[in-house]
């Protein structure tokens, strides 16, 4: 019988792939509800200029073992040449705070040894702190979890907190560090803190002891830059996975609907909107846990599933892409882009400057980003501010305040990506735990993999998807 896969993005198709490599011989159908797959991951060309407007993520990072592992993906789909690392002009990031941009530090000993603005201290000041701070308050008195904000605030002081983590947050996640649990990005601190007492100290004695334990780490097949995109943007990987899973023979629906789940003493049925049927001896959703709960029947006794699944919650992002014909509108920076915390009380997360980051001399090209966090509270009580042409206009304010830029994009575009990214808020490990141990008690033929429960970006997002495939081999 069918493995059915519901949701054709980069989690559905690594799945598939990774079983097929193993040799899986279970028919495998995909069904993708987009006239294409991949997702969020969604390039567009312009066939004019060649630019790339990446409606999604538009970069991925190259270290740890989770990024390993989707460089040796890359190789394996034969797409290894399309790698390019982000450009030299990429490499500095801004953050927008008390109506000012501010440069943060390009390297370890400014950073360390240099006061940068806004912080009233160099970054040796904040270490320093949190080294001799009392042993009194740490993450054991937070009935085992804590947010990103108290705990940078705790251990670090309420400026790194302010500025540094809840401008990185806003970037990644578009997510407000308060209410962000401090494990999604920054397990190892929280780990090192409740082992040790002691956060710096804390990585040095689990560094040392790994290196008298001669405890190695694994390397890439191929070496990887610290950040890169691919040449034709990121929708490459999804196209690539695609193919390679068309020629493994799996099925691959688009323009398809589940609309209905149901499962069975032989395994689970999903009605489709095109009035189809697919019977499965399993269920792998790769779908939003929202949409997966939106097509579970509590009529069926799942209502307790269905709660959890729809406890995690997500934002929707407004995206706004804009190009200057005028290469030195930018003239006064250059790097990454722009973040805002949310104590500027703007709807401004933040501003890609793409035209740096794909090494562009002929224009400028930037990608604004909003809402988040604060989607419901700028856009979310008037469905007028939402059309394209009201979007662009206070991305442009934007750009006008934050970059002082005056002269008007020849060309823009801008959407709103409903729901597109998960909140781990407090509490999210110990959701995704009930929520594993019900699938587990009822025997429910059910896989869950995607951004909705073990990390968001494409890197956790392939990863956990070749240790779901792992798992379900085992069974």
């Amino acid at each position: 019988m069918t493995i059915g896969i519901l949701g054709g993005g980069i989690a559905g198709l690594s799945i598939a792939y990774y079983l097929k490599k193993s040799g899986i011989n279970d028919p495998i159908s995909i069904i993708e509800l987009n006239d294409y797959s991949g997702g969020w991951v969604h390039s567009y060309v312009d066939k004019k200029t060649n630019v790339i407007t990446e409606l999604g993520p538009r970069t991925i990072r190259g270290s740890g073992d989770a990024a390993y592992n989707t460089i040796s993906l890359i190789k394996e789909l034969g797409i290894y040449n399309l790698v390019k690392p982000i450009s030299t002009d990429a490499g500095s990031r801004y953050i927008y705070v008390n109506g000012r941009v501010h440069k943060l530090p390009n390297g370890f000993f400014q950073a360390l040894f240099t006061v940068n603005p806004p912080f009233t201290h160099s970054w040796s000041y904040y270490i320093l702190r949190e080294i001799f701070l009392a042993k009194n308050s740490t993450s054991n008195d937070f009935d085992g979890d804590e947010s990103s904000y108290s705990f940078f605030c705790r251990r670090f002081g309420k400026e790194f907190a302010d500025y540094l983590i809840s401008s990185l947050l806003c970037g990644i996640c578009g997510g407000d560090a308060k209410s962000i649990t401090i494990k999604l990005m920054f397990g190892k601190l929280y780990e090192a803190e409740r082992k040790h007492g002691k956060v710096i100290l804390g990585l040095l004695k689990e560094s040392w002891s790994n290196h008298l334990k001669g405890a190695n780490v694994p390397s890439p097949i191929e070496k990887s830059p610290a950040i890169y995109y691919l040449e034709g943007g990121l929708q490459q990987l999804a196209r690539a996975l695609h193919l390679r899973n068309e020629n493994f023979g799996t099925n691959i629906q688009l323009k398809t609907k589940c609309t209905e789940l149901h499962f069975h003493d032989k395994g689970a049925t999903v009605l489709l909107s095109n009035g189809q049927l697919l019977e499965c001896s399993h269920v792998i959703s790769a779908l939003p846990s929202h949409t997966l709960a939106s097509i579970l029947k509590e009529k069926n006794d799942y209502s307790s599933l269905i709660s959890l699944l729809k406890s995690i919650p997500t934002v929707s992002i407004v995206t706004a892409n804009l190009s200057y014909k005028n290469p030195d509108v930018l003239q006064k920076y250059k790097g990454f882009g722009v973040l805002t915390p949310p104590q500027e009380n703007i709807s401004l997360l933040g501003i890609t400057f793409d035209s740096c980051l794909y090494g562009l001399q002929d224009q400028v090209d930037l990608t604004v980003m909003m809402g988040g966090h604060s989607y419901q509270k700028y856009f979310g009580s008037d469905t007028t501010l939402v059309t394209e042409d009201n979007l662009t206009k206070t991305a442009i304010e934007h750009v006008q305040r934050v970059l002082d830029i005056q002269e008007m994009p020849y060309k823009y575009s801008a959407r709103v990506l409903k729901n597109c990214i998960p909140q781990y808020t407090l509490g999210h490990y110990d959701r995704i735990a009930k929520i594993q141990n019900y699938i587990s008690n009822k025997q429910l033929p059910l896989t869950l993999v995607g951004s909705s429960y073990h990390g968001i970006s494409i890197n956790d997002v392939i990863f956990a998807s070749l240790k779901a495939s792992k798992t379900f081999l085992k069974r």
